[in-house]
């Protein structure tokens, strides 16, 4: 739990107040490699903090699946938009791997937030991270395959290593077939 902490001091300090009232609301959960954590057309009412272990968001189309996020251990997963106008979500977030997470439910952060209002400026860096990683994906499949595996590489390597995603999981993300991302990471 503490590392959720250090992410939100990572963002703006955390008043002892504020922390004392989300440790009241924090709840834990260990998931299965596999396992649902939000279905298409529910409505993501968790912040889901991944202590350890690894989570996707996507969305599947035919027998194709298309990767928008992959988050790690302490990182923040939401369905953003699902989240913020609590409307149905059009992607499934799912464990890749036997996972760790904190959440908190979204009615007990409405409740925090009315009692610290420092914590508005957590959620609207959460938001603009969020957005970030949206358009740093969208950024990288405007260039070319090969590009977008160089860039991929450069600047995400825990991503292109071959620890935490398969082939499939990372061809998923750069739109593009597993086989033609074995030529790129044979010849890159």
């Amino acid at each position: 739990m503490i590392e959720f902490f250090h992410y939100l001091n990572s963002l703006h300090p955390l008043s002892p107040e504020a922390a004392g009232d989300l440790m009241k609301v924090i709840r834990a959960k260990e998931l299965r490699r596999g396992q649902v954590w939000l279905q298409e057309g529910a409505v993501c009412d968790k912040m889901t903090f991944v202590v350890k272990g690894l989570m996707k968001l996507y969305f599947e189309t035919g027998s194709k699946e298309v990767v928008l996020n992959f988050v790690k251990g302490n990182e923040l997963m939401i369905s953003a938009q699902s989240y913020f106008e609590q409307a149905p979500s059009r992607y499934i977030i799912r464990s890749v791997e036997q996972t760790v997470v904190i959440y908190i439910m979204r009615n007990d952060i409405q409740n925090v937030l009315e009692k610290h209002h420092e914590l508005h400026l957590h959620l609207l860096l959460i938001a603009q991270q969020q957005i970030a990683d949206l358009e740093y994906h969208t950024g990288l499949l405007m260039l070319s395959r090969k590009e977008r595996f160089e860039k991929l590489k450069a600047d995400r390597t825990w991503m292109t290593d071959g620890r935490m995603l398969s082939d499939k999981m990372l061809a998923g993300y750069l739109g593009m077939t597993a086989n033609c991302l074995c030529g790129f990471k044979k010849t890159g």
